[in-house]
Formats: structure tokens, sequence, C-alpha cells
């Protein structure tokens, strides 16, 4: 067990004590507390002040006239909180979230954000200002600021920032990266004016933001604490760079008391790494902190986020001098509890991060992505309440929805798991935890189902992470797990259950194409015993297809994907499209779409496009066409159970899916037996 003395030291600043040094990043948005979301969202925020973060945050919150960018995404109504009346509604619903946070010994802080040129006019405040006057590409008129307008800016920075003291919140963090309001002005990529608040120097840029904090700060006083989150880097050509921030770090000795470092820009999420996949490595801005941090004066701490998922990698981070705080932003949907499983000296049980982009889509930013979209737009449909925000805790309702609580059953049941994958043993758990008499059949010699394959695929450590997490859970709840036990009706006599819960799985669809026993299943090149040659085509361009594109390309073999489709990966959008396809770029792999397998040959495949049928030479061929779920095995193990026993298929076996929601179906089959 780690040494976490340094994570969970305490420290004081303003007459406030932050009880260790893991904070909870902004998440969500302050309108939705007032909107059909607010039970889920101060649910969230309350969860993560008991869960022993010293700090939690509540999410984006605009200052003035200019709406939240996000509005533009999702089509709903800007929602403004009137942060002029302090005895209107708003006040209290605001305080009321603030005390939330405070009852659990956690300090509480508000967002407070400024989009300058992106934000969106309407009918009230038409006029949207940035650092220059331009026209936009949706033909929003920019203007530029003059002193009226930036008086006025400032005056809603100031007035936010006391009505949040007034209600309660020990501070407030000024979100001034990606992209909004104050990187626009830092950049020299958006900043072009020739005025004192343009210029070559960053002096002179950020001479706006400073007013804007300066004015805060006199405001506030002395017993308020402000954070100032940035873009260390905007990671755009003529963007902000990290030497820039650790310039503007030396003029905010009694201004900010914490600069949290991020980077990129909101409309480019991945490839500025405002957010990251596990293409990045963990804590993946360190190298802008280091910069920042080596010119910060003493008294501005400087937080860290950016895919930091494990406590002893904070732990290192604040014992090496590099931060003094680390930020987790998505890994508090995973595991709210993170703080205290590392207080309690239980940091084996957490849920870590996969960064799978589940509950954070990001921007739209490859051009494969924008050019489909562009045919197919997206058509907005329902909010499923039980949509797998995060894949590896099933307990999440995101800020959207309230999470599920696992409660003691009244009558204790026995509980038959069929089946040792996501779903199965997330159900197994979870029927343990109630309170059940859980026995969980396996036919194989291992836990784990499809994931196996994980033992030798470097990238997705922290996906192979959860799958043992699932496992040891399993072995350390009271729960019989039956290895190699096809289940048979002498079992189930046996047992007698009360509920069986069929979670056998999927395999590989086998497509009738001629030559196709010639080819090897996708997963089976990640066995030890598979061998395939220099040159490989995959056939197959959905997500299982690319995954294994980009692990046989990184060991070094040739790889053309075919898929029929017009575009790879259909079932990833957004950042996580990106994130793929980029990476499939940086490996030379290449791909051919609205192109058919016609047949397999020793060392081809014979395919057909859109100017007819040609033929590929390779050394082996490998398909991806999809899982097929095994129903005949379910429907044949339905049989064996005696009417009356409460029975449901979950996982894959029921609908193939991605393994959050495997074990979002195991999770709740359990908590309904």
């Amino acid at each position: 067990m780690g040494n976490y003395d340094h994570l969970l030291s305490p420290l004081e600043i303003r007459g406030k004590v932050y009880r260790n040094r893991m904070l909870a990043g902004p998440t969500g948005f302050a309108r939705f507390l007032t909107e059909i979301f607010i039970e889920g969202t101060n649910e969230m925020l309350e969860e993560r002040a008991a869960g022993g973060q010293a700090s939690v945050c509540v999410g984006e919150n605009p200052v003035s006239y200019a709406h939240d960018p996000t509005d533009n995404k999702t089509g709903e109504p800007s929602r403004k909180f009137n942060m002029r009346d302090t005895d209107g509604p708003d006040f209290y619903t605001l305080k009321a979230a603030a005390e939330l946070i405070k009852k659990h010994g956690a300090l509480a802080f508000m967002e407070l954000s400024h989009p300058g040129n992106s934000g969106t006019p309407d009918s009230v405040f038409p006029d949207i200002y940035g650092p220059v006057a331009f026209t936009r590409e949706d033909g929003v008129e920019v203007k530029a600021f003059d002193r009226e307008s930036m008086d006025r800016t400032i005056d809603d920075f100031v007035k936010a920032a006391l009505f949040m003291k007034k209600a309660g919140y020990d501070g407030v963090l000024i979100h001034g990266g990606h992209g909004f309001l104050f990187t626009q002005f830092f950049s020299p990529r958006t900043n072009t004016r020739t005025d004192e608040y343009g210029g070559e120097s960053i002096k002179d840029r950020a001479r706006f933001p400073l007013e804007i904090l300066k004015a805060v700060r006199e405001a506030v006083g002395g017993d308020f604490i402000i954070e100032l989150r940035i873009s260390g880097a905007e990671r755009m050509e003529n963007g902000v760079t990290a030497e820039m921030m650790a310039e503007f770090s030396t003029m905010l000795s009694g201004l900010v008391d914490i600069l949290h470092v991020s980077s990129g820009h909101y409309f480019h999420s991945y490839r500025t790494r405002e957010l990251s996949s596990h293409f990045h490595p963990h804590a993946c801005n360190l190298d802008l902190a280091k910069v920042i941090s080596a010119a910060a004066p003493p008294d501005v701490h400087v937080a860290l986020i950016g895919g930091i998922n494990s406590p002893e990698q904070s732990e290192e981070l604040i014992r090496d001098g590099y931060v003094d705080f680390v930020i987790f932003g998505r890994q508090m949907f995973a595991d709210p509890e993170f703080a205290n499983k590392v207080a309690a000296g239980h940091p084996e049980d957490i849920q870590r991060c996969v960064r799978c982009m589940r509950c954070y889509k990001g921007s739209v930013e490859h051009p494969d992505e924008i050019a489909y979209l562009e045919k197919h737009p997206l058509k907005p449909g329902p909010i499923d309440p039980r949509a797998a925000f995060c894949t590896v805790n099933p307990a999440s309702g995101g800020f959207l929805f309230p999470g599920f609580h696992i409660k003691k059953a009244d009558i204790k049941k026995k509980v038959l798991v069929i089946g040792g994958g996501v779903a199965g043993m997330t159900a197994a758990i979870t029927a343990a935890d109630e309170g059940h008499e859980v026995v969980l059949a396996e036919k194989t010699g291992r836990l784990g189902g499809i994931l196996w394959f994980l033992d030798n695929e470097e990238s997705k450590e922290d996906l192979k992470n959860f799958r043992d997490l699932l496992i040891r859970r399993v072995e350390g709840r009271d729960i019989k797990v039956m290895l190699n036990t096809p289940v048979s009706s002498g079992l189930i006599r046996q047992f007698a259950p009360d509920a069986v819960l069929i979670a056998v799985g999927a395999s590989a669809a086998v497509p009738p194409i001629p030559g196709i026993e010639k080819a090897i299943p996708a997963l089976e090149v990640y066995k030890d015993t598979c061998s395939p040659g220099k040159k490989i085509v995959i056939v197959g361009g959905g997500m299982v297809g690319c995954d294994t594109a980009i692990y046989l390309a990184e060991k070094g073999h040739d790889v053309t994907i075919v898929e029929m489709q017009e575009r790879i990966a259909l079932e990833m959008a957004f950042m996580q499209f990106t994130a793929v396809a980029d990476r499939l770029t940086e490996l030379g792999v290449d791909h051919l779409v609205n192109t058919r397998c016609k047949e397999i040959k020793d060392n081809s495949v014979v395919l057909e496009g859109a100017d007819g049928s040609f033929e590929l030479n390779c050394d082996s061929v490998i398909f991806s066409l999809g899982m097929k779920s095994r129903k005949d095995e379910a429907k044949r193990i339905e049989q064996m159970i005696p009417a009356g026993v409460k029975t449901v298929l979950i996982g894959d076996v029921n609908s193939v899916a991605r393994v959050g929601d495997a074990g979002k179906a195991g999770f709740l089959a359990a908590m309904e037996i």
C-alpha cells in the first residue's frame, strides 16, 4: 500500500482549510440547478463533497449578457441567473447548493465564465464582444471591446463574485481558459489589437483579464478565495504557450490563490487536450504545469487537471513539487469516493476513469465526421435516464439525473448469475451488496468475459484495471464462484434460485464470405498463439476493427481496413471518433470505405468498391464484422429454469453494446430483483 501523506495533507488559504490536495473540478452547468436536472446536479455536488474531496465546484455560470456557448449544441434556451437580487429564488437555489457541499466539510466554489466572442446573441442582448471585431462563420457580427463594454464586463464579474460570497461560497473559480474571454485576450491568435490591450507583449494582452481580477479581489476582500483556470497552452498555431502563461503567472500575486493548469480550446477539445483520451498520458498537461509552476509567485498555488485518475500519480505530482493540488474532472463521475478511499487506505478499490468519453463527448473536429454529419445531421431525441453516463460506475447519473443507490433488500433471496463477464460480475456484486445469497457460474476457467484480451493490450491499461477491479470485488464479496461450470438443470435444481440473471454474452459474427475460414477473428490476434503476417487486411471497420488495427499497427504491421459503410467507426462520435481516426492516421493505417469483401484467398482479398471489383494482396486477413448475441444458449438455459423463477437476460446476450452498457444492465437487473 502506498504512502499518500502529501496528497492527504491539508493547506490553509485565506483562513479556509483545504482538507487535502484533491479538488473536484467543475462539471455540468450551474443553470441545471434551475431546470429539470436540479436533483441530479445537487446530488452530484453533494456526493463529491461527501466523497472527501477538499473542494467542489459548481460548473460554468455565465456572468453577463453573453450566453453559454453550449446552447448552440443542444438547442436549449439559455438560462441566466439573476445575480443582482440577493433575496430572489436564484440566490436561494445557489445558496442551497453551497450548503450541500459545505455540510460534508468541503469548500464550495462557483465557476464564473464569459464566452467572449463565442457567445450567443438573443433579442434581449444582441451584441457579442471579443478582443477584435469580425464576422463569425455563423454570420454573427462580433464587436471589439471598448472602454464602456469592458467596464460593464468587469462589473458583471464583480457582482457575480459578491453574489456568490453572500450565498455562502468559499470562493469562485474564474474560467480563463479553453478559448473563453481571458484566453481570447491572451492569445496572439485571437488578439490582434494594436492598442494597450494587444500587441506583442503578454503583459499588454493580459491587461483586461488583470483588470477583472484586480476588481474582483478588491470587491471580495481578503477572506474569499479566487481560483483561475487557464489553458497552459492552446496547442494551436499562433496560440497561447506555456511560456506566455508562466510570465502571466508572475502578475498574479495577491490576486489569484490557485491557478488551474488545463489546456486547449472548447471547440477543438481533443486535438488541443482540453479533454484527453487513453492515447494521451495521464496528467497530460504536466509539461505545461512544470513551466508555469517554476515561475509562479509563492502565494499562487498551482493545480493540475488532465486525465489524472490514480492516487499514486497524484501523490508523486505533489511530493515532487510540480503542483500543489490535483483536479479531477471525469474521474469524479467514475468514483466520487476517490479521496475517502485514499484516506481509508483502500486506493485499490477506486474506479479509475477509462477516458471513454461517454460522459463528455467533446467537439466535432475530424474532417471525416464533419463531412458525414453534413450528410446525416444529428436528430435530437429524448434523454434516457438509464443511459450509461459512466462506463465504470453504473450507479452514476452524471449531472443530468440522480444516480442509483444500493439498498439492503427486505427479503434475502437466492440469486444465480450465469456468466462472468462485465454484466455478470456487476450483477453478482450488486446482488451481494444488497444482501442476497449469490452464486456466479462461469463456463470458462476465468472471470472477465470478452475482456480477457486486455492482458496484452497496453494502451487500454485503465480498462484492464476496471476488469480486474470487478474480479477483486467478486472475490472479496460473499459470492460463491463456480468456474469451469456450464449451467445444467442439475445445478439449477441444487441451488433452487429465486432469480436467475443470464449474462452469457456474445461471440464474433462469422459472415458468409467465401474463404472466411482462412481469416482470423479480430480478438484472436490478442492471443500469444496468434502470429499474423506483416501485411494485414481487416475486414470490418467498426470500433473493434479500428482498435485491432491500432493494436497491430503499433506492433509494426502494415494494416488496411475495409469497411462497407461510408465511414469507419460509425459507433463512435465527436471526440472519441477523432481520437481513434487520428491515431490510425499517425500509425499509417489505410482504410477503404464503401467497399465490400467478396472473397478471401490465401494471400489476398477480393473487394468491390464504387468502381467495381479489385484484388488486394496481403499476408493475413482478420475479420471484425460485429458480435452475435448467444441467444440460443440463453434460451436453452431458460428452458431449464422452473416456472415462477424470475429470469432476466442481461448484457450482450440481450443486446450487444459497449462495456458500460453491460455493466449498467447487470447493475439494474440486480437492483430489480
